[in-house]
């Protein structure tokens, strides 16, 4: 049982290793996780050929990504003429409350919506959410594959 920790725990740390550099090139992540470092273990990387063609590949397609999945704070959705009358009600009470806050309101046929925030993680929405709760007791997060990772408040 000891040795197949050892393993997991070994899995873990080149899954981290590899995650860390995800974003460099794939020559500069495999050197770097290789690299020899005084008092600690060595790794070496054995991989197929086309194994830095894909790793390549998929770190072009993420960087050309508009964005990812994140979380913002909805505060109304309704529809029809009165939905957008409603919409901008409780943006102009957002704005005087919370002028500060990256503010989101968008039409997607038939709803009107009014969310804030960008966040990467639902956990990391929760002190905004806890203060909107004051004025929007009816708020809660929402998954939103529309925040760009510039938008982030909190990374």
């Amino acid at each position: 049982m000891i040795i197949d920790m050892k393993y997991f725990l070994f899995a873990v740390f080149i899954l981290i290793s590899v995650c860390a550099f995800a974003q460099s090139s794939t020559k500069r992540m495999v050197e770097a996780v290789q690299e020899s470092i005084e008092g600690q273990g060595a790794v070496t990387i054995h991989q197929e050929e086309g194994i830095d063609f894909l790793l390549d590949t998929q770190v072009e397609v993420n960087m050309r990504m508009a964005g990812v999945d994140g979380y913002r704070i909805q505060l109304y959705s309704g529809s029809g003429p009165e939905g957008k009358r409603q919409a901008m009600e409780v943006k102009g009470k957002l704005l005087d409350e919370f002028p500060d806050e990256a503010i989101s309101t968008t039409y997607t046929a038939p709803f009107w919506r009014v969310r804030v925030g960008n966040y990467r993680h639902k956990h990391e929405a929760l002190p905004l959410l806890n203060k909107l709760k004051e004025f929007f007791p009816n708020c809660y997060r929402v998954k939103d594959g529309e925040v760009k990772m510039n938008d982030f408040d909190k990374i």
